[in-house]
């Protein structure tokens, strides 16, 4: 049984509380590649990320990968895994 329901995210995002967010090692250049927090994104993980100065809180960080890609088929707000990208589904991973 899968610990989340069936599907996948795009290749550049990453899955968090049951959602597809863009990482946050991209959205940070890699200096905070922890998702904490639907906006939060921390330079550890853990209870590191409590500290504030390890941590940052943007609306910018709340996006799906496929923001700015200039295709309509990517998601550019977070959004459940994508049956069609595995398996199960008929299309391709991007």
């Amino acid at each position: 049984r899968c610990p989340h329901e069936p599907g996948a995210c795009l290749t550049d995002e990453e899955l968090f509380l049951g959602e597809c967010y863009k990482r946050c090692s991209s959205l940070t250049d890699g200096r905070m590649p922890h998702r904490v927090g639907p906006a939060t994104c921390c330079r550890t993980d853990g209870l590191g990320c409590l500290d504030i100065a390890r941590s940052a809180t943007s609306l910018r960080f709340d996006t799906g990968g496929g923001r700015g890609d200039g295709r309509a088929d990517t998601p550019a707000e977070p959004h459940r895994p994508n049956v069609s990208l595995t398996e199960q589904g008929d299309g391709e991973r991007r």
